[in-house]
């Protein structure tokens, strides 16, 4: 059935239409996450920034968890299913990534800007990208519907663990019970979301004892921030790849200090620059 679903919709293609959900689905991918979470952290609010992470971050977690126990294959490669920008699927097909980063990412924004109409528009660019993943042949329409329903149901999970504990505790909490868990399954994308909940646990520590940065500052200062902090970002994420072993678990240090640079290191250092 699933399969025949694919098909179906894939049988639609168009030049047009394969560029038009190649773009689409960038608006589920790690790109954009790194873009919203700078913007919101380095030039709106950095509590808003905190919460925005911490979801994501949660949402990030709970995926790679049941990928890894899952353990699904993709429909890459069933007959009759062609795939575009395969580069975008790793790791195990169910739930699908893209979709839960968009339902995620989206209804946050509707819920904390504002509601109402806006929670329209999250569930259209969702459901969006929810489709883009079964045009480009990258999921299955099972994945993607529970990628969604996840991602947006965390909106409202994530306030419950955030507003009623310690923060800082429950952030090493975290830490400390998902470290055997990532060991035992073992599997690369969550090391990765591993590595940034550590990197943002720490970060953030490091933020409140050091810096204790303000937001409020010229929007030229924001602009400058946000442009050198974003590349130096990229930096460390990109540059320390060919530097350290291939391997899951320096995957996770690279995610880390990505994490930690974003959210301590680097407000510590326009703030000591007066930037």
């Amino acid at each position: 059935m699933e399969l025949e679903l694919l098909r179906a919709i894939q049988s639609i293609a168009t030049p047009f239409l394969d560029v038009l959900f190649e773009a689409i689905t960038i608006l589920g991918e790690q790109t954009v996450v790194i873009l919203a979470l700078a913007i919101a952290y380095w030039l709106y609010d950095k509590t808003f920034g905190e919460e925005l992470a911490f979801t994501l971050l949660l949402s990030g977690l709970v995926n790679n968890l049941i990928k890894g126990i899952v353990k699904a294959p993709r429909p890459i490669g069933q007959e009759g299913v062609r795939t575009l920008r395969e580069h975008t699927a790793t790791g195990y097909s169910f739930p699908s990534g893209h979709s839960q980063n968009a339902g995620t990412l989206y209804f946050f924004l509707a819920k904390k800007l504002g509601g109402g109409l806006r929670y329209l528009l999250a569930a259209a660019v969702s459901l969006a990208v929810g489709l883009s993943r079964l045009y480009l042949g990258v999921h299955w329409p099972r994945d993607v519907a529970v990628g969604l329903v996840l991602g947006a149901a965390l909106v409202w999970v994530c306030p419950l663990l955030w507003d009623r504990f310690d923060r800082q505790k429950l952030l090493y909490w975290m830490c400390g019970i998902l470290l055997p868990v990532t060991v035992l399954i073992g599997q690369e994308n969550l090391w990765k979301s591993y590595g940034m909940l550590v990197g943002f646990c720490f970060g953030r520590l490091f933020e409140k004892r050091f810096v204790n940065y303000e937001v409020k500052t010229g929007w030229l200062k924001r602009i400058l921030r946000f442009g050198v902090g974003l590349a130096l970002v990229l930096a460390v994420k990109e540059g320390l790849k060919p530097v350290l072993p291939d391997h899951m678990v320096f995957d996770g240090i690279r995610y880390g200090l990505m994490a930690f640079t974003a959210l301590g290191l680097y407000p510590w250092i326009f703030k000591k620059l007066k930037f």
